[in-house]
């Protein structure tokens, strides 16, 4: 099965930066609240960061229940998921009922005490996947919830339904919706989570390679903190090649109590940059590792 944006990547290595939610381009909660334009856009880009970094935890989740169904379902035919060369551990995966015909039916993924893949991306703890039929079936849907789940010890909470509406055409698509949704980091910053993602392939999908496959996603979401309530929506499509480490196009707009920011990605390029403009004001942000 070819994957759509290799998520252990996003987790890792694109601006998202899950094991830094403190850092947020040196804006402190703190001074955040102080008041002043400056301090003002420092809340707005915790903001837009926050968000970005929240949706990459539920969007590894999405990851993980395509790529354990690939594994564990047909036509997936218990081959390893596209990641497998960089995965190190899968976690125990127990299926009930236990054959291939029978629905609905429950998986469940168990990563125990904690395990680590070759991103250095630890989970712990169980996702479980309520299917009501295959994934390969147009809108097939499946429910996800948590036992105890972390992601880089990130406590995640909430329910995360997919659904498949194309498949199999050389330009598969997956729609998910996060509801009530809560991170509990381990600095103490927590967040509460609503958002909605399509992903559909527009590239790659005629040939077997991966390396020429191509991806964008839209959506929107809202989250909520100590800062207030912060609007995130993709203004323009965010697009990468899976060959690629960073999002190479694409434009989100934010908006935290009123005040109102929007990166932008690019219009194509493989690089570590976007534009950060906030009022009339623009500044080049590089991408994190």
């Amino acid at each position: 099965m070819k994957h759509y944006f290799n998520t252990n990547k996003v987790l890792s290595i694109t601006a998202l930066a899950i094991g830094a939610i403190t850092i947020f381009f040196a804006c402190k909660k703190d001074d955040a609240k102080t008041g002043g334009d400056e301090t003002k856009d420092n809340a707005t880009i915790f903001a837009a960061t926050s968000e970005a970094t929240v949706n990459a935890i539920y969007e590894d989740v999405f990851s993980s229940a395509l790529d354990y169904n690939s594994r564990e379902l047909p036509p997936g035919g218990r081959k390893a998921p596209v990641q497998a060369d960089v995965q190190v551990c899968y976690g125990n995966v127990e299926l009930i009922p236990g054959d291939l015909t029978t629905f609905p039916k429950t998986l469940t993924i168990d990563f125990g005490a904690g395990c680590t893949d070759g991103h250095g991306t630890i989970r712990k703890g169980k996702i479980k996947i309520a299917l009501k039929k295959l994934f390969w079936f147009l809108n097939s849907d499946a429910t996800v919830t948590f036992e105890n789940y972390y992601v880089n010890g990130i406590k995640v909470e909430g329910t995360l339904t997919i659904r498949t509406e194309a498949f199999g055409t050389g330009k598969d698509k997956y729609h998910y919706t996060v509801t009530n949704g809560k991170v509990t980091f381990p600095t103490g910053y927590t967040a509460t989570y609503t958002g909605t993602r399509t992903i559909t392939q527009i590239g790659g999908g005629g040939t077997p390679s991966l390396r020429d496959d191509k991806y964008e996603m839209t959506g929107n979401a809202v989250l909520t903190d100590s800062l207030g309530v912060s609007t995130v929506t993709i203004t323009s499509p965010l697009q990468r090649e899976v060959i690629c480490k960073y999002i190479q196009a694409g434009e989100i707009s934010v908006t935290l109590n009123a005040h109102s920011g929007k990166l932008n990605y690019g219009s194509g390029e493989c690089d570590n940059k976007a534009l950060l403009t906030i009022g009339d004001k623009a500044k080049e942000i590089i991408l994190k590792h």
